[in-house]
């Protein structure tokens, strides 16, 4: 089977809320893309992005490498990969025209609007990332598109809350927040952080 032409940033989200790998090509660029649909990412992911999120620095490069154990750096880009891959949770899919109406829609709405979370990463995946905030999804989507025409893979995306991404991206006061999965909307809404320095993600 041939691989799938995507000519815009919303058909990276035609099937997010599925579990489906596919090979594609992003025209008219000829990129090969690998791309991987998974319904969430388990905490334990969440965990392992929680240094570079609390860093409080997004659209940047970040490293570690010097040595681990301290906090990050901004550095220069990561080596692009020849295939990059982007992994889009069900968090990324579009919702139907009715959300856009919350008069005709009966799912729960969020209490306030959603920032959606990237991480990018290249060849050097193990030390150097770049956190992406967008405030809406279809920049999230055209974020996503741009780094994989670039050759970098997205390997998570999650959304949480306007005023969590202000505390996180925005506050110059830092804190170290721990991170907590939700699975959906209604349950970010209901989220209770145990302390102001838990933050809800649904991813």
């Amino acid at each position: 089977m041939s691989p799938t032409n995507i000519r815009f940033a919303s058909s990276l989200l035609d099937r997010a809320g599925s579990s489906f790998d596919d090979q594609a090509t992003i025209q008219p660029f000829g990129r090969p893309v690998y791309t991987v649909y998974v319904h969430d990412f388990p905490q334990e992911t969440l965990d392992q992005y929680a240094k570079v999120f609390n860093h409080g620095i997004e659209g940047h490069w970040l490293s570690n490498a010097d040595d681990p154990t301290k906090v990050f750096r901004v550095a220069d880009p990561s080596a692009p990969y020849n295939v990059p891959k982007v992994c889009i949770s069900s968090v990324m899919k579009k919702p139907p025209p009715s959300f856009r109406n919350p008069t005709s829609d009966p799912s729960p709405q969020p209490k306030e609007p959603l920032h959606f979370l990237l991480v990018i990463q290249g060849k050097n995946a193990n030390e150097r990332s770049k956190v992406v905030v967008e405030h809406n999804l279809e920049d999230a989507a055209t974020s996503m598109l741009q780094e994989a025409i670039n050759g970098f893979s997205v390997v998570f995306t999650g959304s949480l809350l306007r005023s969590d991404s202000t505390k996180l991206f925005l506050q110059t006061k830092r804190c170290n927040y721990s991170f907590k999965k939700v699975p959906d909307i209604a349950a970010l809404n209901d989220f209770e952080s145990h302390g102001f320095d838990q933050i809800g993600i649904i991813c």
